[in-house]
């Protein structure tokens, strides 16, 4: 690792610093939790933010996404079919500019969250920001509320504790993610760029460097609509519809087998034993395993149809998405299965002659890589020993915005932040309170040392 480049009494200053912030930190993370945000609407706490950013003297700016020039970016996520407007949705952007002479570092958090399916079924009202035991409850203090926090603390303590930066640093806070990432998208064609970025998605205490494409598919399966009397001899929609849904099934065995014969298989799997399959360095025992990027998944996960108890379906629709490696093109995979599902269609004497209607939806991504090398990397390795004792494993992962980063915004980044906690999108999500003050203290220390001090 880099040998340390800011003075031991700086270390000490900034953490003391957040030490004595603890509670203040505790309390901004639960505010946002108390804000309610889920994905499209979430006005209301990018004008909290954007106050916040404002007490802290930082170049703000707000702005709504302009969606007729934002979709003639070809990576453009069309939402008609979700009926959301980019009204009082703004992303809020602020800015630390440096003195010149340093490096400049992007911090990006989403602040949308899922919604909540039963309140009821919480032991906490989701919204309430509820503390027990070192815990954080609430919607989104887990994904992605607790990496919001910690970045925007993170830059308040070091104006607090008095230090000046070389380089810039912006705190991107993105609407959207949880339908594909539209928000991140708008900052990059808006122009903003950075020597490296840091995700703030909750990763505990490893650092991811991937995300995987992914894509979003929609086949309406014909069939012949009757009443039940006449179902033998009549094509049945409900048939046919399992008959592709486990063509999709053997569609996705097949995708794993493939992924195993991919060039960086070897560097998502790697043991100790294994470090000269490294296909880039360092080669060294710091790196042992990539995890979660050994997998390239496509099935089904929702079906609809049918109107009557006694008549058969004149059409049965599956939904569902399918993924793909870094290597990997999501456009080219996704041919693929069109492909696919149409010759499987052929074997059919029913599908043969009318055959599935395959469309693409929603949400939609590329995937993406950040090079291990990158300096960027060995910084949040080295403080997050320090400050956890634990040295981060470098990980893959699904699809998220850091693709927007590192393929739109030219701009090399890693998944790191907002600590760790439990069940994300689910009932009693939760933020680890402690990983919270670690997450703020190590990028602190992280945007000190690759921005330099002035």
């Amino acid at each position: 690792m880099n040998k340390r480049t800011i003075p031991e009494k700086v270390i000490e200053t900034i953490t003391n610093t957040i030490d004595d912030k603890r509670q203040e930190i505790i309390k901004f993370a639960q505010k946002l939790v108390q804000i309610p945000s889920v994905v499209g609407k979430e006005g209301p706490i990018q004008k909290f933010i954007e106050k916040k950013l404002e007490s802290l003297g930082l170049e703000v700016d707000v702005f709504e996404i302009d969606v007729k020039e934002l979709s003639k970016h070809p990576f453009f996520i069309n939402l008609e079919d979700y009926g959301i407007s980019y009204e009082d949705r703004p992303n809020v952007v602020g800015k630390l500019r440096g003195k010149g002479g340093g490096r400049s570092l992007i911090l990006m958090g989403h602040v949308d969250t899922v919604p909540v399916e039963t309140p009821s079924a919480w032991t906490y009202d989701p919204f309430s920001g509820h503390i027990e035991d070192g815990k954080l409850y609430g919607r989104g203090a887990l994904d992605q509320k607790g990496g919001v926090a910690a970045q925007i603390m993170a830059v308040e303590s070091i104006i607090e504790a008095g230090y000046s930066l070389k380089g810039d640093v912006i705190i991107e806070n993105t609407i959207e993610e949880e339908l594909g990432g539209n928000g991140a998208l708008a900052c990059a064609v808006r122009g903003y760029r950075a020597d490296a970025g840091i995700y703030t998605e909750p990763s505990g205490y490893t650092i991811g460097v991937s995300n995987r494409g992914a894509q979003f598919f929609r086949i309406t399966v014909p069939g012949v609509a009757t009443g039940i009397e006449a179902k033998w001899g009549t094509p049945n929609a409900i048939e046919k519809a399992i008959y592709l849904y486990r063509a999709i099934d053997y569609f996705s065995l097949m995708r794993q087998v493939e992924v195993k014969k991919l060039p960086s298989y070897k560097y998502y799997v790697l043991e100790k034993d294994d470090i000269n399959y490294l296909p880039f360095g360092p080669k060294d025992e710091s790196i042992v395993e990539i995890l979660n990027m050994n997998i390239a998944p496509a099935g089904v996960c929702k079906i609809s149809g049918g109107i009557w108890p006694s008549s058969t379906p004149e059409k049965i629709v599956l939904e569902g998405s399918l993924e793909c490696l870094p290597e990997e093109d999501i456009r080219e995979v996704r041919e693929r299965f069109r492909d696919y599902l149409l010759h499987v269609s052929k074997m059919d004497p029913w599908l043969r002659v009318n055959p599935p209607k395959i469309e693409w939806f929603g949400l939609w991504f590329e995937s993406c890589m950040t090079d291990v090398n990158h300096p960027i990397i060995d910084l949040i390795k080295k403080y997050c020993s320090r400050i956890t004792g634990v040295v981060p494993k470098l990980k893959g992962g699904g699809g998220s915005d850091l693709r927007c980063l590192v393929k739109y915004a030219n701009t090399p980044s890693v998944i790191f932040g907002g600590g760790f906690g439990g069940n994300a999108h689910g009932v009693d999500e939760y933020l680890d309170i402690e990983s919270l003050i670690n997450s703020t203290k190590i990028l602190a220390l992280t945007i000190l040392d690759y921005c330099k001090i002035y």
